[in-house]
């Protein structure tokens, strides 16, 4: 099965129950959701767009990303902090009405006073991982309070996918959060662990993290990471140096021989991706023929395949870390559970 493990869901309007900030919904205007006069008509328009890009695409499920509010360190939420909320519960109701397409990602801010239940909570809802932003989201992945955190999520067999890196979209609280080295107790605990954008850095950042994420595959045989945004200019260039295990080396001073082995297939929807990114690298007329195609996840796609990147990536979720077996799968009638 071809997965997109990454795809965000946005929704706008009050009844959603989620919350997009000023700031990013000035940024969200530019991201193709065209002729939506209402909050409700977007959030409409949004999720119908992406289901039919998916059934456009050569992928057989997206996984819809939750993402919770930022906590703070008493477990109380900080909305005053967060840019962009979308609930377990909403996030749910949509993939139960696209089951055919989308797969339940969930997100658990670990402050949460009933964190530990709301992760056993969104598993019976039939969560396929857990996405975490700690940068954005104000937490430190190595804080020892989340030892029962990262111990529950692997008691579940629920992989986190908690972004790697610096954070450019959202606004950010603490960067050095995103250094994939903080997600070390979460590994130990035997958690799965798909890093975001396979750790990296991006432009114009005086740091380099993708050295912490090559030690963390050296280290760990459950840690994986995605190529989230890697066709986006401000990551382009960091295709190549995962398919080079001599550059890798050179660069960083680990040896990686098997890095591509261990990426799985993301896309970070609805963030754009730039084909000219990577003129020079991959053929003109190739470069020419993804940047025709419209839809944009068989584009990213494309893109990759062309920069080199195997196959192989698209079902290595599937395939090696579970996420779309039929468990996971939302059935058309789930006892108990909440549509809103």
């Amino acid at each position: 099965m071809k997965i997109d493990c990454h795809v965000h869901l946005v929704a706008m309007s009050q009844a959603s129950g989620c919350r997009v900030s000023r700031r990013l919904r000035f940024f969200l205007r530019f991201l193709g959701v065209r002729g939506a006069r209402t909050p409700e008509e977007f959030d409409r328009l949004y999720v119908e767009k992406l289901a039919a890009e998916v059934c456009a695409s050569e992928l057989d499920r997206v996984v819809l990303l939750a993402l919770d509010r930022v906590h703070g360190e008493d477990g109380a939420p900080d909305d005053g902090r967060t840019d962009l909320f979308v609930s377990n519960d909403h996030a749910h109701s949509v993939v139960r009405r696209h089951r055919d397409v989308f797969l339940f990602g969930a997100s658990v801010h670990p402050y949460r006073a009933d964190a530990l239940d709301e992760l056993d909570r969104v598993a019976s809802m039939g969560a396929c991982l857990v996405k975490l932003l700690p940068n954005s989201q104000g937490f430190d992945p190595a804080a020892p309070r989340l030892r029962s955190y990262w111990r529950r999520l692997a008691e579940l067999g629920m992989p986190a996918l908690v972004h790697g890196g610096f954070e450019h979209t959202l606004g950010v609280i603490d960067q050095s959060f995103g250094d994939p080295a903080q997600l070390e107790p979460a590994l130990d605990e035997g958690a799965t662990v798909i890093v975001a954008h396979a750790g990296t850095a991006g432009l114009m950042h005086r740091r380099e993290t993708l050295g912490a994420f090559l030690a963390l595959l050296a280290k760990y045989p459950r840690c994986y990471g995605d190529t989230s945004a890697l066709g986006n200019a401000w990551r382009a260039h960091y295709l190549r140096l995962l398919l080079d295990p001599d550059l890798l080396e050179r660069r960083f001073g680990v040896r990686i021989d098997d890095a591509a082995k261990r990426l799985v297939h993301g896309s970070d929807h609805p963030i754009p991706i730039t084909p000219l990114a990577f003129a020079g690298r991959i053929p003109l007329e190739k470069l020419r023929r993804v940047g025709r195609l419209e839809n944009p996840l068989q584009k990213d796609v494309q893109l990759k395949r062309a920069a080199g990147l195997p196959d192989a990536a698209l079902t290595r979720a599937y395939d090696e870390i579970g996420i779309g077996k039929p468990s996971a799968i939302i059935q058309e009638h789930t006892p108990g559970l909440s549509a809103t």
